[in-house]
């Protein structure tokens, strides 16, 4: 992949699972390849002192492979992946235990796309967080959202 985005990606996915860092170490010098098929891209990552890192080439030892929808919906957790993978939309290979660590990782890993208002300073951060919080109540935007995520990603 381009090395702008997967830097940006690796950045991100890293906040994101900081507080998973105790988990990742488990899997710690465990290579893992995503491919998305439909767009002959793949992304290879290493497991490293807790935190994902990119790697280059040669043997993994997990390999997720599905279009880029699929994968999407994945991420985003508009399916399971257990359905994903019966229905031979998602393709797992290698290591089942690394597999499930990683599956049980993410299923516990807690979306928050409004933690990034929290690095504001106070007053202004938490005071955003509490009117947004307060819009998507009134409103039901999260619902909104996953539903037309939902559609926009169907297989």
């Amino acid at each position: 992949m381009d090395p702008v985005f997967t830097a940006i990606f690796m950045g991100l996915a890293n906040r994101v699972l900081a507080r998973y860092q105790a988990d990742f170490l488990q899997m710690e010098g465990r290579r893992i390849v995503v491919e998305v098929s439909d767009l002959g891209k793949s992304l290879r990552l290493v497991i490293r002192r807790g935190k994902i890192a990119p790697t280059r080439a040669g043997p993994v030892d997990l390999r997720i492979a599905g279009n880029a929808k699929d994968l999407c919906r994945l991420a985003l957790r508009l399916e399971d992946p257990d359905t994903l993978f019966f229905a031979r939309r998602l393709v797992l290979e290698g290591e089942t235990s690394v597999g499930l660590q990683l599956k049980n990782i993410l299923d516990s890993v807690d979306l928050d796309w409004l933690a990034p208002v929290g690095y504001l300073p106070a007053p202004l951060g938490p005071r955003i967080r509490q009117a947004i919080d307060h819009a998507i109540r009134n409103t039901h935007a999260d619902r909104r959202l996953h539903d037309l995520l939902d559609r926009a990603l169907q297989p």
